[in-house]
């Protein structure tokens, strides 16, 4: 699964804050590659989401996760493995785009199964292209298999 920059940015604070030991805000910052502002949105969103209690010291100007919430540590792994597959697909899609162009295409958001994506990922690897591509390929045969499948029984 391809995380956006938000989920990637929440994944790598809560793998930084899980150790449970104190960690400087420049530090965060530097690994995030983002600003204060930032960073602050960060902490909220993993706080709401997770119900996770995050300290800061002002004195050592660090964050500290006192109570991970539901941040355990299966869900600190998964985040982790999202994060390093999240890697490996930008390093090999990185030369795909999707493209829209005027031949009547429109962006749509599905929402499919981890399964069904590493499928969908693996059909655009053999073939060389684009994720969006695959489903297209993917979509005209499901359709023009249905299409028949209906027609029979008529």
């Amino acid at each position: 699964m391809q995380l956006n920059t938000r989920q990637t940015r929440i994944f790598t604070l809560a793998n930084l804050l899980g150790t449970g030991k104190p960690v400087a805000a420049n530090e965060i910052i530097a690994t995030l590659a983002c600003s204060e502002p930032t960073l602050t949105r960060a902490l909220k969103e993993l706080r709401d989401a997770y119900s996770a209690e995050i300290k800061y010291s002002k004195a050592t100007h660090s964050y500290h996760l006192v109570n991970p919430g539901q941040l355990d540590k299966k869900t600190l792994r998964r985040m982790t493995e999202a994060l390093a597959l999240n890697a490996e697909l930008k390093s090999s899609d990185s030369g795909f785009r999707v493209v829209l162009d005027k031949e009547m295409k429109t962006a749509v958001s599905l929402s499919l199964r981890m399964r069904v994506l590493r499928k969908i990922d693996k059909l655009a690897e053999l073939m060389g292209s684009s994720r969006s591509e695959a489903v297209e390929k993917i979509a005209l045969r499901a359709i023009d298999d249905l299409i028949m499948e209906y027609k029979r029984k008529k």
